[in-house]
């Protein structure tokens, strides 16, 4: 049966050291988390095999993405930054990689060297068997342009299925890259709230089912692209007051039992 992963709950105050082997009990059969300077990944990646959890991916760091488009040491830095938090996943033997080409509404523009540095993130990444799965965000030119500068199939793409609700709802992104997709992040929201100038604020990381996607024509896209990953989560329990009513234990248990439905609609069982 395909497998049904979650992230560590975005904004609970349980450590996620803490939360993995609440994944467990909750039902799931692996999790993803993202980077931390803490330098705690390989306890992380420690508990996850105690729990016979799969540590499907890490997700990098993304509050300054923009500075890879930067000109000078700044994006060179970032570069060096970046290729650390790689040699982390191959030290916790993670092979998927969750990168963001920018962050926020604007960015500075596409540049070659900005895909020179990608690419070479990318050759790094390979060198160490870590995947770079590039995700989707607001309505901007740069993940096409890194996506056609990484022609390598070792490299692909993460489809992040609230992102495209309340960023760029117009967008079919399988019909660009389902031939690439490695990982998904899904989730839900209200869609865009303010037509034409993308918030982050709509991206409320609900659970599936409390918000507006259609959940049957998602599950028809991954079908019609064989997708044959596991169902993976990306959620936080402060997009709803009701979730925050929640312990974490029932919030989990919540959260796999919708994440089952997914799976079974995908499946073609529902």
């Amino acid at each position: 049966m395909r497998p049904v992963h979650i992230s560590t709950v975005i904004g609970s105050t349980v450590d996620e050291t803490l939360q993995i082997p609440l994944i467990k009990k909750a039902g799931f059969d692996g999790f993803f988390t993202t980077y931390s300077d803490l330098g705690t990944e390989e306890l992380w990646a420690e508990t996850a095999q105690k729990n016979q959890l799969a540590f499907e991916t890490l997700h990098g760091p993304f509050e300054f993405a923009n500075r890879m488009w930067e000109e000078g040491d700044v994006g060179e830095e970032y570069l060096t930054y970046l290729k650390h938090t790689i040699d982390v996943c191959s030290q916790i033997h993670v092979t998927k990689y969750i990168l963001h080409v920018t962050v926020g509404n604007t960015a500075p523009p596409v540049s070659q060297m900005g895909l020179d540095r990608f690419r070479g993130l990318c050759g790094y990444a390979k060198e160490r068997r870590v995947h770079i799965c590039f995700e989707n965000l607001e309505p901007m030119p740069h993940l096409d342009a890194v996506m056609e500068e990484i022609t390598d199939p070792y490299h692909g793409f993460c489809w992040d299925i609230g992102h495209n609700s309340c960023y760029t709802p117009q967008t079919d992104f399988l019909k660009h890259y389902a031939g690439r997709l490695k990982c998904l992040h899904i989730h839900d929201n209200k869609g865009v709230t303010r037509p034409g100038s993308p918030d982050y604020q709509d991206d409320l990381h609900l659970l599936p089912f409390d918000g507006i996607l259609d959940w049957d024509w998602f599950a028809a896209r991954l079908r019609e692209c064989r997708y044959d990953g596991p169902i993976t989560l990306e959620v936080s329990c402060l997009g709803s007051p009701a979730y925050q009513n929640m312990s974490i234990e029932e919030y989990l248990a919540e959260a796999y039992g919708r994440g089952c439905i997914l799976r079974d609609k995908v499946d073609g069982i529902l």
